[in-house]
């Protein structure tokens, strides 16, 4: 197997891991080797890997009930900018960055425990975006689903697509500013009033900004500081370069062209509206097209946030992918 070679701007992704749940009656032997699948969670704009705790995390209470894609290793990233990575230069803030910084981050999670470096078979990845992370999954699988994926020490396998669809989106609902001007956006505070306030500044909704710290992705660090995982800098690179781009339509292309849509899973809020999907009709009929032979799943009064309002439903469709790569 040849060997990947990493670009030196790639940047170190902050992610959260969550270890596997093994069953408390036999046969344990098959789960106790070198897990042969693992799990990414992407999240969306303004947002971080916080975004699946509640969907990773499983009770004590109702461990009997554990959904199957928990038997297997599962990280949640930050994209570079998002939560608790950095953002690094901005000018190489590119889909092929991103692209690269999880190809990265993917190929160090398999070549260290729990993973067998040493094996001749490579793991399998279930990659699963929502909402903008959705169109940076079509990203990856757009570059790995031709020659350049065998040259890396694990395999993807599916990728599934949370409430994202692939048109330009070049005209962001309101515009973001950030001090200094021109300058790159600290998001390290003294306090929790200083970081509410710059955000608000900014040109982020009031209530928005007091959720974050209520769903902390604002919150107390144990320096004694308050950090900020939604970047505005961050946020402003992401509709120029990635949703506002040509990009998705481009990865929706790349993956017809390799016959890859029958790995790619749709996911989407049925209806409009705050309890529906905030994807464009046309531009879902057209990924549907496109993709024909991908696993298109809608469920009704969801939500753009499927994860987290039908959390049991998700996981559903997320354990019967899990169960076909795992055959």
């Amino acid at each position: 197997m040849s060997a990947f070679a990493f670009q030196s701007s790639r940047v170190p992704l902050h992610s959260a891991f969550y270890p596997p749940i093994l069953p408390s009656v036999p046969p344990l032997a098959p789960l106790l080797a070198p897990p042969n699948l693992l799990l990414c969670y992407i999240h969306g704009l303004d947002s971080s890997s916080t975004t699946w705790g509640p969907f990773l995390s499983v009770d004590a209470e109702s461990a009997e009930s554990t959904p199957f894609h928990r038997s297997f290793p599962s990280y949640a990233v930050d994209l570079r900018g998002h939560g608790q990575s950095p953002l690094a230069d901005p000018s190489q803030f590119t889909p092929d960055a991103v692209v690269e910084d999880l190809t990265g981050f993917l190929s160090d999670v398999v070549s260290r425990p729990p993973f067998d470096p040493t094996s001749a078979i490579p793991p399998k990845v279930v990659v699963v975006g929502h909402s903008m992370g959705g169109r940076v999954a079509m990203l990856l699988a757009a570059k790995l689903a031709g020659a350049l994926g065998s040259s890396l020490p694990f395999e993807l396998s599916k990728v599934v697509i949370e409430d994202m669809d692939v048109k330009v989106r070049n005209k962001p609902p309101f515009a973001v500013t950030w001090e200094p001007p021109g300058g790159d956006f600290d998001r390290a505070f003294t306090s929790c009033d200083d970081c509410v306030s710059a955000l608000i500044k900014s040109g982020y909704d009031e209530k928005r900004v007091k959720d974050w710290v209520v769903d902390g992705r604002i919150r107390n660090t144990q320096e004694e500081k308050w950090w900020s995982d939604v970047n505005p800098q961050t946020r402003a690179l992401c509709y120029e370069r990635i949703l506002g781009s040509e990009c998705g339509a481009d990865a929706m292309e790349a993956i017809r062209a390799e016959e890859w849509q029958e790995n790619v899973t749709l996911v989407v809020a049925g209806g409009t509206g705050p309890r529906g999907t905030v994807c464009d009709k046309e531009s879902l009929e057209k990924m549907k097209r496109r993709l024909r032979g991908c696993d298109y799943f809608t469920v009704e009064n969801a939500g753009h946030s499927i994860h987290k309002t039908h959390k049991d439903a998700f996981s559903s469709i997320i354990d019967g992918i899990c169960r076909q790569v795992a055959e």
